[in-house]
């Protein structure tokens, strides 16, 4: 299995010279199997990175459709996928909220809209996803390779603290034994309390949740637009000593290769 991160940041796309290492781009992430199956998770800007290798025919699941994670879903334009899978349902009339005159005035090309009430088969990949405290709903996803035994689970916009106990009990046994966990880490630990209910959390709720769930390796993401290199690798190193397999992707290191 293969993972490749797109864009690593959350709220909106940003630029500058501060910003160059850990890159600019909002969340989109890829998963490759060894059969070559792919599934590509979310359509943020970071997608842009990603639409060479993403194949036509695809499918693509929305963790949810706040606009960060949709905003670069035009870009796929020449390697459509054929499913859009958002597991609540709804999706094509968000999308057509959102891509339609006088918005966008181009018109997305078809495709399937299921609404899977279970885990899903992708070309010898098992997609699995579970519910997480976020402002208008939001799901984790699971992606296990039966056939390498690797398992990456995604946690894109999540807010740790807010869920109770039980949902975080839940959510630990959903995601055990993750080769790699991808976590939200949009606050410093500092900040978290000014923003509560704002759907997502600090590094240090990232370490909780990895060590929680047993996940080898974790991957800090969405990070505050305003975040810079410098803040971020300062982010990083507290983190790894925190957590041995904790990693705050540069645009140099946004793939993982599991069990192969």
């Amino acid at each position: 299995m293969k993972v490749f991160l797109g864009g690593a940041r959350g709220s909106y796309p940003v630029s500058g010279a501060d910003k160059v290492r850990h890159g600019g781009d909002t969340f989109s992430l890829l998963v490759e199997g060894r059969e070559g199956g792919q599934v590509l998770i979310d359509a943020g800007s970071g997608v842009r990175r990603l639409k060479e290798r993403f194949r036509a025919g695809g499918v693509l699941f929305f963790t949810h459709t706040h606009l960060d994670h949709l905003i670069g879903l035009p870009m796929l334009a020449k390697a459509w996928p054929r499913q859009l899978v958002l597991p609540r349902g709804g999706l094509p009339e968000i999308l057509a909220r959102v891509f339609s005159p006088p918005v966008w005035p181009v018109k997305l090309p078809a495709a399937e809209f299921p609404v899977p009430a279970e885990p899903c088969d992708i070309g010898g990949l098992k997609v699995a996803w579970h519910p997480v405290a976020h402002p208008d709903g939001c799901v984790a996803y699971r992606v296990d390779e039966p056939a390498t035994g690797a398992c990456v689970v995604v946690a894109t916009d999540i807010e740790w603290p807010a869920m109770t106990p039980r949902a975080q009990d839940a959510f630990a046994l959903f995601a055990r034994g993750a080769d790699l966990l991808v976590f939200d880490a949009h606050f410093l630990p500092a900040e978290a309390a000014a923003h509560k209910g704002w759907g997502h959390s600090a590094w240090t709720d990232a370490v909780e949740a990895a060590r929680r769930c047993g996940a080898q390796k974790l991957w800090l993401m969405h990070h505050a637009p305003g975040r810079t290199d410098a803040e971020l690798d300062a982010v990083a190193a507290e983190a790894a000593a925190a957590f041995k397999g904790a990693v705050v992707p540069t645009v140099e290191t946004m793939t993982e290769i599991l069990h192969e």
